[in-house]
């Protein structure tokens, strides 16, 4: 495939390689392991090696799809400081090392490399040190970037992280600070690193991606949000870039109306290793949805590419690695027609007779509009989907009772989905009846020359899926009870961790003592439909929740789910 198109952004996330031999039963996919990889010894040799080895295999593959630039983790690893210690100034002296290898790699196939960082990464001793001088921590951080620019000139970019930081399973010695509060503070920084970026003629990435914590966390979705941060800049070097939706990389999203209202030059984000819809052990095809919002791009101003996460994202099990080896299937095929529709404009038809030819075409678009069915109905409770939430500065997402590798059958979530959805009886009938489109995918698998595992494994989890719509929609009895434990052992008889990373089934049957009458309360203090905050978020959701959960949160917290409580940042990072 050529390269050339429409976009001169076209970025691929490069982390897959460095997972190379990872053990963890549960990965943090979010970003490379720095702090945990080999550095030291002839086991450190070959891992570096292998790194080397897979991003050749990496590099040719997305080069040949397409892609222009690829990402890799992080500036603050890369860079040594005074104060960091024997234990990481032999990690950073290495990993300087074999990052230059693998950089080298990557621009000897004549495609960009662009480098992440959070805003602000540091040592325990460096914030320490700084006992909250945020002046000071803005010259560190400056600095830092500078050293980084002049130590890489091979590298183009860097991509800068404003509102999330470090999972709380990241271990090591560099942790990244959630450092912007405000869009004002986003502003000033962006003014005064621009400089720097300017100077050295390097571009300055800059993602929208917040968390919902501090006032900057609604940047995502607030338009004055995102014009005060926009406010000045005029650098040809910087870039804008949002994800396609209001919330993270789910379906029924509006595209974001800020590609519409600003006129920087701006990437839009997608995701094919689809962190909330299997990430890639079963097909769950992106096409279409790529297609209705490239149309709506058509008129964005100053749009100059895109970026496709291929590894990135989540908290799971599953741990196949894109473009490398078998790879994931379903991952590369959303990859490859998400290129072709943005950067040659083709239509999801044109895309998929490309790819597999006249002749396949019908049995492959057959089985993707079945398997595009069943994740829409199947895995999605449509009427929830297409509800439209915000609490504090967060879009509440259209999908809770399965979350990463993670399906619930626990009763507050019976207790909320029960209270958001009218048509029960609806919604559990639409989640068994999905099933019925698997033989027909076994067939086309069949003859199309896919091989069945995958689709096998789809349907087992759309079943165990289902029954759990039954469990939140229908009354619970014990007979209910006996069957929903019975699937949860056949499933893990039948997918051990041995032999297939599978779906973690999570039960607890205690009941939570609140009434309709108070959800519905609860409701209307906390939740609303509109982006605008009304009167009563100013005045105790976005400041006196906040304050009353610090006080309290050691009382109450097991009471939370511990993927809300140990995964990604915590539910406490939303209520700052």
């Amino acid at each position: 495939m050529s390269v050339q198109g429409k976009y001169e952004w076209v970025i691929v996330d490069g982390i897959g390689p460095f997972f190379r031999g990872y053990e963890k039963r549960r990965i943090n996919w979010s970003k490379i392991p720095l702090a945990e990889l080999p550095v030291d010894g002839a086991g450190a040799d070959r891992y570096w090696a292998g790194v080397c080895e897979d991003m050749v295999e990496f590099v040719g593959r997305v080069r040949a799809h397409g892609y222009t630039a690829v990402t890799l983790d992080d500036v603050a690893h890369l860079v040594s400081r005074e104060g960091h210690g024997d234990g990481l100034s032999l990690r950073v002296s290495r990993l300087q090392l074999e990052m230059r290898r693998v950089i080298g790699i990557i621009k000897e196939a004549g495609l960009k490399v662009l480098m992440t960082s959070d805003v602000i990464p540091m040592t325990e001793n460096q914030r320490r040190g700084f006992a909250g001088d945020r002046e000071a921590m803005s010259k560190y951080f400056k600095d830092l970037l500078g050293e980084f620019l002049e130590s890489f000139p091979e590298v183009d970019g860097v991509v800068l992280r404003l509102g999330e930081g470090d999972g709380k399973d990241v271990k090591g010695d560099i942790a990244n600070e959630l450092f912007i509060k405000t869009a004002a503070e986003a502003n000033v920084l962006m003014g005064d690193l621009l400089e720097l970026f300017d100077y050295h003629e390097r571009y300055l990435i800059c993602r929208t991606w917040t968390v919902g914590a501090y006032p900057v966390g609604d940047l995502i979705w607030h338009r004055k949000r995102i014009q005060r941060l926009l406010s000045g800049i005029t650098s040809s070097y910087f870039i804008l870039s949002l994800k396609y939706g209001e919330s993270d990389f789910f379906r029924y999203l509006p595209l974001n109306q800020a590609f519409h209202e600003t006129s920087v030059a701006k990437v839009v984000e997608f995701q094919s290793r689809r962190e909330y819809e299997g990430a890639g052990e079963y097909p769950s095809f992106i096409g279409w949805q790529v297609e209705a919002y490239a149309r709506q791009l058509e008129s964005a101003e100053n749009l100059v590419g895109f970026s496709v996460w291929v590894q990135t994202g989540g908290w799971h099990a599953f741990r196949r690695r894109s473009y490398m080896g078998k790879g994931s299937y379903w991952v590369e095929l959303n990859s490859v027609v998400t290129v072709l529709v943005m950067q040659h404009g083709m239509r999801v038809d044109e895309a998929l007779t490309k790819c597999y030819g006249s002749i396949k075409f019908d049995a492959v678009k057959q089985f993707l509009e079945l398997s595009e069915e069943v994740i829409m109905k199947g895995l999605y409770v449509e009427e929830f989907a297409q509800q439209k939430w915000f609490f504090r500065r967060v879009r509440i997402p259209p999908l809770l009772h399965v979350y990463w590798d993670s399906i619930f059958f626990q009763h507050p979530m019976k207790k909320v989905m029960k209270h958001f959805v009218h048509n029960k009886q609806g919604a559990v009938e639409q989640g068994y009846a999905v099933l019925e489109n698997f033989d027909r995918m076994e067939q086309l698998a069949q003859k199309i020359g896919w091989g069945t595992e995958d689709v096998c494994f789809m349907r087992d989890t759309f079943a165990m899926i289902a029954l759990s719509r039954e469990y939140l929609f229908m009354p619970f009895d014990q007979a209910l009870k006996d069957r929903v434990m019975k699937a949860k052992r056949e499933y893990k008889l039948k997918y051990p961790r041995s032999v297939r990373p599978r779906y973690r089934v999570k039960t607890n049957f205690d009941r939570m003592a609140v009434s309709h009458e108070k959800l519905r309360l609860l409701q209307r203090v906390f939740l609303r439909k509109k982006r605008g905050y009304r009167f009563i978020d100013h005045l105790l959701t976005l400041y006196l929740l906040g304050m009353v959960y610090r006080l309290f949160h050691k009382r109450y917290e097991k009471s939370l789910p511990k993927f809300a409580r140990k995964s990604a940042m915590g539910i406490d990072a939303v209520l700052k």
